[in-house]
């Protein structure tokens, strides 16, 4: 069984977490961005949001595989960042929708369905 980190915009927190659910109720290790000790990212200070990015990398580093949650094919600044992280360290993209730039979707390998994320989370 392969460990997933999940990427994605605060805006679908609440998706991924329900994802996260999903994927674990099916013996799946998966990780997800959290807020730390504030429940509004934009109410981070300074130190708060790099201790949260950097826990998050951490969580990545971690993980076998990265699992880009972008829903119609959004993207904030953080996740561009994280599949330039993520392809960095080697490990393998996957996105839910397809990205719209060519040059980041170029480091994408492959756009998924749950079922092929469920798939390729037990191999």
């Amino acid at each position: 069984m392969k460990a997933i980190c999940l990427c994605g915009s605060f805006r679908f927190y609440a998706e991924m977490v329900d994802l996260s659910t999903v994927l674990q109720a099916r013996g799946i290790i998966c990780e997800w961005p959290t807020f730390g000790p504030r429940r509004d990212p934009q109410a981070m200070t300074p130190d708060e949001a790099k201790e949260a990015i950097t826990r998050h990398l951490e969580r990545m580093d971690r993980a076998d595989l990265i699992v880009v949650f972008n829903r119609d094919g959004y993207l904030g600044n953080s996740v561009v960042m994280e599949i330039g992280y993520a392809y960095a360290r080697r490990k393998p993209i996957y996105v839910l929708a397809p990205i719209q730039d060519l040059f980041l979707m170029s480091l994408v390998t492959a756009v998924v369905s749950l079922e092929d994320l469920l798939h390729l989370a037990r191999r």
